[in-house]
């Protein structure tokens, strides 16, 4: 539908205005003196900021990986927001969403990213002063690749394995640390790099969690893991090098072991993530600080929105301030805010507004003012329409505080909308009956009328996944009208979904959502 979303019109004729985005658009490309870094007048996100910003290097990491990828006009949107926003640096975290010419198959379905988009994207970002580098994952996380026949030789388990936290996989994630599995890896960068004028590059390398396993099995049972991890990781910097990029990388490896750390090229950058209100940078920062990384190192705080309907604002403050300040203690060069969409990503757009905030402010070193967020939401956001947005948005940022987590990073109602009932009534042993009210009458507080039908969207989610557990708590069956409603809410994700999404991996994302109920 290009940038602008359209007024829609429901059977009793109730406008729903949903973000002016064409507007909002003219608003902000239109404002060419605030891509030097001043925020629009109407909002005080940068009201009594600093001279100089706490961190070098500002930046965003989207996941377009996870089945989303952005519409180009959306992803030119987001970009005119950071640029307000005062990033100097986004990255599109690739696994298989871009368009390799030899290897349609893998990509076929994902309506990836073209070398002319990525192109036509970093010359939109150049003009706002905004660096796109390049993040293509060059280890682990590559089940895209390694699930079909032309790539599983490279695999460490092409038979799969046993996920430490999933259970047993049918194929493999992680290369074997290998030279065919480098070369293959340098083919890949000799046709993605060129896209870009950055001279950085993110390989990834986290979380290669069968690494050992499988054909490597025999050389880490004598060596040991992080010392066959090291080897291949130095040679994907040799190759970093070899197309003249310079390399960042996931640190979570290579901080299992901090006696290694210091054997690191001193011309790479460790990135350093962790998405929690208490994760450990203090430890971890200091680890790479003194090993000579002081001045090169980045801290990357979660969106936490993720495996959320509504997006976990009070864990997203905790764990951006947190970053923050024992990155700045540190000697931190960047903060790299990353959104992921793990497992479907099903949450809607507007959660990730307040991170992009929150993050911008703490990068800069501003604090972060809880009761102007909504107002700055609406500013940024949806200047053309009435307030009430950002207040929306951050009551539902707050919604999944009210009970308690499964397991991080993840919200209750999230699991409790993807989890099938035997499994769900074991899950609400723990969780009284008043607590789920207490969750049903704050959501019903939230009036998503006349607001972002993505907002909206986001009510219904959660709406339908606290009814759902209210009523096996009280021992009922499942009723038609709750097959209704499911099937009303699964067709409006998908209507909305192609507002500012390519159709690429909707359908999976739908098929997860289905299997709830079949």
């Amino acid at each position: 539908m290009g940038a602008g979303r359209q007024r829609l019109e429901p059977a009793n004729q109730q406008v729903y205005r949903s973000i002016p985005a064409s507007s909002w658009n003219r608003h902000v490309r239109s404002s060419s003196l605030h891509f030097a870094g001043m925020a629009p007048s109407t909002c005080s996100i940068f009201d009594h900021a600093p001279a100089h910003p706490a961190f070098e290097r500002r930046g965003l990491m989207l996941d377009i990986s996870r089945n989303r990828v952005p519409t180009m006009d959306w992803l030119k949107t987001l970009i005119d927001a950071l640029a307000l926003l005062r990033y100097n640096e986004l990255q599109l975290y690739t696994e298989h969403t871009f368009a390799y010419a030899k290897h349609a198959a893998v990509w076929e379905h994902a309506s990836p990213m073209t070398a002319a988009e990525i192109r036509e994207i970093d010359a939109y970002c150049q003009k706002r002063g905004i660096e796109l580098v390049p993040n293509q994952n060059s280890f682990a996380h590559l089940e895209r690749w390694l699930r079909h026949d032309a790539y599983k030789h490279l695999a460490e388990c092409p038979d799969g394995f046993e996920h430490p936290i999933a259970g047993w996989r049918t194929f493999g994630g992680t290369l074997a640390p290998t030279e065919e599995s480098a070369a293959f890896i340098d083919t890949l960068y000799e046709e993605f790099l060129p896209n870009f004028t950055s001279k950085q590059l993110h390989i990834g390398c986290d979380e290669p969690w069968e690494l050992g396993q499988g054909r490597s099995q025999e050389r880490v049972d004598r060596e040991g893991k992080h010392l066959l991890y090291m080897e291949f990781l130095n040679r994907l910097f040799a190759l970093a090098e070899k197309h003249e990029h310079q390399a960042q990388f996931w640190a979570d490896i290579i901080l299992e072991r901090p006696d290694l750390v210091p054997q690191l090229p001193k011309n790479v950058t460790p990135v350093i993530w962790g998405y929690e209100a208490d994760s450990p940078y203090a430890e971890q920062c200091q680890i790479v600080a003194d090993a000579g990384f002081k001045g090169n190192f980045y801290v990357a705080p979660g969106a936490g929105n993720w495996n959320s309907f509504s997006g976990r604002l009070d864990v997203a403050q905790a764990n951006i301030t947190l970053a923050a300040e024992e990155g700045r203690r540190h000697g931190a060069s960047g903060l790299l805010l990353t959104a992921w969409g793990d497992n479907g990503h099903h949450q809607p757009w507007p959660t990730l507004f307040p991170a992009l905030i929150m993050s911008a402010q703490a990068a800069w070193g501003c604090p972060i003012d809880d009761d102007a967020l909504p107002e700055q939401i609406d500013a940024l956001f949806y200047p053309d329409a009435a307030p009430g947005h950002g207040a929306a948005i951050c009551a539902l940022g707050k919604i999944d505080a009210l009970l308690p987590q499964p397991a991080p990073p993840s919200s209750f109602l999230h699991s409790a909308f993807f989890t099938t009932e035997p499994a769900l009534n074991d899950l609400l042993q723990t969780i009284a009956r008043h607590s789920l009210q207490t969750v049903e009458n704050a959501l019903d507080q939230i009036d998503p009328t006349g607001l972002d039908p993505e907002i909206g969207l986001s009510v219904k989610l959660n709406q339908y996944a606290i009814a759902r557990c209210l009523r096996i708590k009280q021992g009922h069956a499942p009723a038609a009208q709750e097959s209704d409603v499911y099937e009303s809410l699964l067709q409006e994700f998908e209507t909305l979904w192609t507002e500012r999404s390519r159709i690429g991996g909707l359908a999976e994302s739908l098929e997860l959502m289905r299997a709830t109920i079949t």
